[in-house]
């Protein structure tokens, strides 16, 4: 495969994830607007190396965490 065999491919990849990206967002949104799904937040320490800190300097290693919002997609049973 040639260069820009190779990067057309590459191009034409992202093309399709772009589009599949988009129809999946849609397809979710249709499923918690039926009920048949939900969106899950969960709040989230993130702090750089947690485990060092926690060792080495347990009072200060709250100063250095963020708090995350994650948002999963989860299916009703």
């Amino acid at each position: 495969m040639t260069k820009s065999e190779t990067l057309a491919q590459i191009t034409l990849i992202e093309a399709q994830i772009k589009d599949l990206t988009a129809q999946r967002d849609e397809l979710r949104i249709d499923a918690v607007t039926n009920g048949w799904a939900m969106w899950e937040t969960t709040i989230r320490w993130n702090a750089p190396n947690l485990a060092w800190w926690k060792e080495h300097k347990p009072k200060a290693w709250q100063s250095y965490a963020t708090q995350s919002t994650v948002k999963k997609f989860k299916v009703n049973a």
